[in-house]
Parts: C-alpha cells; sequence; structure tokens
C-alpha cells in the first residue's frame, strides 16, 4: 500500500509558482492642512499591499491624530471599508501601523491610491511618512 501511494505522489506532482516579491520604501513629506493626500500610488493595473506606515514628528508640533486608508475619499467616514489605521502622533515623537507579514497585510484595489490625511486640527510642522509596500498584480 505504501508504494502505491509514493508511485501515486510521484506521477502528480505539484508546481508552486510564487509571486515575485519586491518591499519597496517611499518617504514622503506630509501636508500640514486636513486635504487629504496621496502618499503612494501603484503602477499602471496593479495593487498596493500595505507592509507598514510610519508617522515621524521632528519638530515639536503638539499631539496629532493621522488617517491612513485606500482611495481618494476625503477621509475616513467617506468609505469607512478602505479605512486602514488611524496613528496617534505623540510631540517629538512616532507611531506607526503594526508590521505586515508578506501577502496579509491590507491591500488596495487595482490602481487605487493609498491616502493619508491629519484628523482634528493639523499640525504646524511637516511630518515625515514612511511607508513600506509591495506593488502587487
Amino acid at each position: 500500500m505504501t508504494s502505491q501511494l509514493v508511485s501515486s505522489r510521484r506521477s502528480h506532482s505539484v508546481s508552486v509558482r510564487r509571486r515575485a516579491y519586491v518591499a519597496q520604501v517611499n518617504s514622503h513629506d506630509s501636508n500640514t492642512s486636513n486635504t487629504r493626500e496621496t502618499l503612494v500610488t501603484p503602477s499602471k493595473g496593479r495593487r498596493i499591499r500595505l507592509l507598514r506606515v510610519r508617522v515621524i514628528q521632528e519638530l515639536a508640533a503638539g499631539r496629532h491624530l493621522w488617517e491612513l486608508y485606500f482611495g481618494t475619499g476625503a477621509d475616513i467616514t467617506t468609505n469607512p471599508d478602505n479605512a486602514i489605521d488611524i496613528l496617534d502622533i505623540p510631540n517629538l515623537g512616532e507611531a506607526s501601523t503594526r508590521t505586515f507579514l508578506r501577502e496579509e497585510g491590507p491591500r488596495g484595489l487595482r490602481d487605487e491610491v493609498l491616502s493619508g490625511r491629519w484628523l482634528g486640527t493639523p499640525p504646524t510642522t511637516v511630518h515625515k511618512v514612511i511607508v513600506e509596500y509591495s506593488d502587487e498584480s
């Protein structure tokens, strides 16, 4: 019986092709208003898969909240299904989303941008936004 199983497995070999995987990083200076800004635009016909986003406050500007979402809506409440996270940025500090493993992070639709905006009172200083992502088919 064992020889039948072994020979059966040999005749039905399965070949698994993994997708090409390249992690990318984009550094962006935030605006100082409540308007939406595009953080990353995928290549034409592709999707963004989020790995992590960090927001860093380098100059004192108080505590602020940063909305992160997919699409071009004005804010998270416009399309709540596209919401990823709201980061609480401390004065002279930083915050980040959790770090997602390969193929586990939130993924946008084809040609859908990753957006961010300040919630509430925007800061008076520019913050550094670092986006780690992959561009998938």
